[in-house]
């Protein structure tokens, strides 16, 4: 007679954020394939329940949840909260893997009964906290208590930088773990781009084959912080119409960043690509990578430059120290317009001096090991 299946639940209040979560999926159900197959669980059953606004792969079911990403939608949260109560009274899961600030919240909330009735263990992974030093004071308010009172219904907390992992661990109730991060499939990688098509890229993108390209993957919205990078570059840019700036990604404030541009004098120097799919490739025909980010849980984009061999300047927050080991060199002072563009002009003449190897632990590989000894250390 089969083994009856186990059953885990994830959770997100976007449907987009399942994509972290998908290799995780395919660990539970034993569909990890080379070169990871050995690191499979196998044997369960994974529903995922989140906004569903696209489409979720690699679960068995999906669920629409109403979450709200706002903390002040009450009636969304209300009807999120019922929602939830009734997939976990008609599923009995095993497990309960929760992500994203207000979702996970509400998720806890829902999860409370059948923690202490069925048995239920709750897993929270949290990818950067909204309260972190230097944070605004309404999110200490809001964010802080609410995740130290959530705290007391979670089994396990999982943070992915030092910061975050020393403030729960020293201050919330709950078993407080760290891993370095979601990973990154370096195995995408492996094909370089050779100089015919690199070149083929660079004319499709705007680039000239002698341009010297500074990229920055990020949304357009305020903690993303493009202003300071276009205020920091403006000079340079106005000096030299060699150097492109290439902007990669969609938001909220990409048309106010856009008339930026144009009120600083350097719209024919940047380049906003949008949305793509080929990333990597669009990477591997830049020279340095800037981020100007004011909070970072990680910083996934800068990861990703690096393993494409860009050089990179970050601004000195907590998921940014962390990718470095707080080396100064490639760090520098949010707000510190002149000490960017110091760097930059600098990294510009001496590009090699700010290459980054990348660092082996936020490899996809190293993550999935990480979440699976912890997985079945929990499971215990």
């Amino acid at each position: 007679m089969a083994k009856t299946k186990r059953k885990i639940l994830f959770t997100s209040h976007t449907a987009n954020f399942h994509k972290f979560n998908r290799p995780l999926m395919r660990m539970w159900r034993g569909k990890l394939e080379e070169p990871y197959a050995d690191l499979n669980i196998g044997n369960w059953e994974v529903d995922y329940a989140c906004a569903n606004e696209e489409k979720v792969y690699d679960a068995d079911r999906v669920f629409t949840v109403d979450f709200a990403r706002s903390p002040f939608r009450i009636d969304k949260h209300i009807k999120a909260y019922r929602q939830l109560k009734r997939i976990l009274r008609s599923n009995h899961y095993d497990v309960v893997h929760t992500h994203t600030p207000v979702g996970s919240i509400i998720t806890r909330m829902a999860t409370k009964s059948f923690r202490k009735k069925n048995g239920l263990k709750v897993i929270y992974t949290c990818h950067g906290f909204h309260f972190y030093d230097g944070a605004a004071k309404i999110n200490w308010l809001l964010y802080y208590r609410a995740e130290k009172i959530m705290s007391k219904y979670t089994d396990l907390l999982i943070t992915i930088n030092r910061e975050d992992f020393k403030r729960a661990d020293e201050n919330f109730p709950c078993p407080v773990k760290m891993i370095d991060g979601v990973g990154i499939d370096t195995t995408k990688f492996n094909t370089k781009l050779n100089k015919t098509d690199k070149l083929k890229l660079k004319k499709e993108i705007g680039l000239e084959k002698d341009d010297f390209a500074i990229v920055y993957v990020a949304e357009f919205i305020d903690r993303k912080n493009h202003q300071m990078l276009f205020e920091s570059v403006a000079g340079i840019l106005c000096e030299n119409s060699k150097i492109k700036l290439v902007l990669l990604g969609m938001g909220v404030l990409e048309e106010k960043i856009k008339k930026l541009a144009e009120d600083l004098g350097i719209a024919n120097q940047v380049l906003f690509l949008g949305y793509r799919h080929d990333v990597y490739n669009v990477l591997q025909c830049c020279n340095l990578c800037v981020s100007t980010s004011k909070s970072e849980g990680l910083g996934l984009g800068v990861l990703e430059a690096a393993l494409c061999g860009c050089s990179i300047l970050i601004s000195d927050n907590r998921g940014h120290r962390d990718i470095v080991d707080d080396n100064k060199k490639y760090l520098f002072k949010l707000g510190d317009n002149s000490e960017l563009e110091k760097k930059i002009r600098d990294a510009i003449k001496n590009l090699e001096k700010y290459r980054l190897e990348f660092p082996e632990r936020y490899s996809l590989r190293s993550s999935l090991t990480e979440m699976k000894d912890i997985y079945e250390e929990f499971l215990k």
